[in-house]
């Protein structure tokens, strides 16, 4: 297994017994994403059932793009670790996401007239 050590200068090395070899955050994301793809690739495929959480991260960056010609929204989010992940959902599941957030929004008594961004900070999210 590769041990990751972050490094004075910013670098990561990445060692295995006797090798090590040390990549820019640049390079660490190229990195993390051919694994991503590989991964995607290999005959055992990610579980359906999300694991337990071991890490969240609090009030991502975020961004939708809309396709109106297939109705579809491309959605962006920003991971600290992973970098933007980018996922296209299909106009059947952006209407199930609707009913999601709108059953969340009612669950937890949220008031869409008060004052919406309590917190000062702007929407992150952006449509487009």
């Amino acid at each position: 297994m590769l041990e990751p050590k972050l490094n004075a200068d910013g670098t990561v090395s990445l060692g295995s017994g006797n090798e090590t070899i040390s990549l820019s955050a640049a390079e660490l994301d190229q990195l993390l994403e051919r694994l991503a793809r590989v991964r995607s690739q290999m005959t055992e495929k990610v579980p359906e059932d999300p694991p337990a959480i071991q890490g969240v991260v609090s009030n991502p960056a975020y961004m939708v793009r809309t396709d109106n010609q297939t109705k579809a929204s491309l959605l962006r989010i920003r991971h600290s670790g992973f970098g933007w992940l980018n996922f296209e959902i299909p106009s059947h599941e952006i209407l199930n996401m609707k009913k999601m957030w709108k059953a969340i929004v009612d669950n937890l008594e949220l008031d869409p007239y008060a004052e919406f961004y309590e917190s000062g900070r702007q929407p992150t999210g952006r449509p487009h």
